[in-house]
């Protein structure tokens, strides 16, 4: 079968691998524009085309999608199917130019989170199990019919980048028999049921990073690890934006008003809403990340710790 992959970002160029040392021939890659990066602004190509061009396969990079000139610029490929990765929703007219549509690996158990962020909203939630979904893609955000699902445990440390690596596996596992389902012709698909109960997944936002500390210690240490490493967890001390990086929930007994910080036998405790957050990396804005211990070296008063809720 010729596939033409779409992705951008590292999980995705997991699949491309994946495919590339597979029964099928990849005969053309579609990734995401190469962007400015890090604080120099250097023009940086996405991983997908990195690795893409590292197997001489040809790509694209379109703006838009919906570009007219995109959707003829992929005919020239004669795709059997698409396979997209993290990409963009496709419009009807680049769906019609593969025989078989197109295919999307999805970091949830859909209908389950919906949208940009699936990984990261599942783990702020406290979810204890997330998943890869394979479906035919159609015009609507994550709605297409199911072909293949796998269940995915999420631990209580795990973060986007350790949950998507854990996602790595059994997607490849769920791909591969979507696509021979469809080569089979096979496609008693499942549609999504309970459309109405379909969660959101947005894509972040820089705010969604505030630590509020009058919410319960375990809700802030999942949208610590969720948000890790974009766009982190953070707050004020002493004037500046400090990230909390790793933390957990502790279950020492201290009585700390939200957000007051306590050093007890070189560990560092904050007051919540509920319970206190015990924090194992720390990083001031603009300098590494560091051990608690090592932070602490570099702060005066360690009697006196506040850490407020940013506005």
């Amino acid at each position: 079968m010729n596939i033409v992959f779409m992705g951008t970002p590292d999980f995705a160029a997991q699949f491309l691998i994946h495919l590339k040392n597979g029964p099928h021939s990849v005969v053309g890659v579609v990734t995401q524009p190469d962007r400015p990066v890090g604080r120099g602004r250097v023009l940086t190509p996405p991983p997908v085309k990195v690795k893409a061009l590292a197997y001489g396969l040809p790509v694209l990079q379109p703006e838009s999608v919906k570009d007219p000139s995109f959707a003829e610029d992929l005919t020239k490929w004669n795709a059997d199917l698409f396979v997209v990765v993290a990409f963009s929703i496709l419009p009807k007219t680049v769906l019609a130019k593969a025989k078989f549509g197109a295919v999307n690996v999805h970091g949830s158990l859909l209908p389950k989170y919906r949208g940009a962020a699936p990984v990261q909203w599942a783990i702020a939630n406290g979810d204890k199990t997330s998943g890869v979904s394979v479906f035919l893609l159609d015009e609507k955000m994550d709605h297409g019919p199911l072909l293949e699902q796998r269940e995915v445990p999420i631990s209580i440390d795990d973060t986007e980048l350790s949950l998507l690596d854990k996602m790595v596996i059994p997607g490849c596992d769920a791909l591969d028999k979507a696509i021979t389902r469809i080569e089979q012709g096979n496609l008693d698909s499942l549609p999504q049921q309970q459309h109405e109960m379909a969660s959101p997944a947005p894509k972040l936002r820089k705010d969604d990073g505030k630590i509020d500390f009058s919410k319960p210690a375990v809700e802030i240490h999942n949208r610590i690890r969720a948000f890790s490493p974009w766009p982190g967890g953070f707050c004020n001390f002493a004037d500046k934006i400090v990230y909390f990086r790793k933390t957990l929930p502790a279950t020492i007994s201290l009585s700390l008003l939200p957000g007051e910080g306590k050093v007890q036998n070189g560990h560092l405790f904050v007051g919540t809403g509920n319970g206190l957050l015990e924090v194992i990396e720390i990083q001031l804005e603009g300098k590494r990340s560091l051990p608690v211990g090592d932070f602490l070296r570099g702060v005066q008063n360690k009697d006196n710790l506040c850490f407020k809720t940013m506005i």
